[in-house]
């Protein structure tokens, strides 16, 4: 009887150890390309981690003004692979906006 407890004891600190459906981790890298008088080109660079395979993440990439109000938005649906998974993009501003931006906050939220 005690080993049987212990053994439910020690297979239930296993399970809660292990976090069964984890976000995966995000780092995100902002580059500015080139700046003309109306318009800013830039490209962002996501590393996302994962320790399972996700049909369909939210990528959110909110760039905000010094009150925290969102002032430009990318967004993209992507699939991730177990491990390492690496996405790119560009995109336009106008110069006005870049120059408020004082912050960018990045998400993903991974439902399917």
């Amino acid at each position: 009887m005690k080993k049987t407890c212990l053994l439910c004891l020690i297979l239930a600190f296993l399970f809660a150890s292990s976090p069964l459906g984890a976000q995966p981790k995000v780092k995100c890298e902002i580059n500015k390309i080139s700046q003309h008088q109306l318009l800013v080109n830039f490209s962002w660079k996501v590393t996302v981690y994962s320790d399972k395979a996700w049909d369909g993440c939210d990528l959110k990439i909110s760039f905000r003004d010094k009150g925290g109000k969102e002032i430009h938005l990318i967004r993209d649906v992507l699939r991730l692979k177990v491990g390492n998974n690496e996405y790119s993009g560009s995109d336009i501003c106008d110069t006005d906006t870049w120059k408020r931006i004082d912050k960018y906050v990045t998400s993903l939220d991974c439902l399917f």
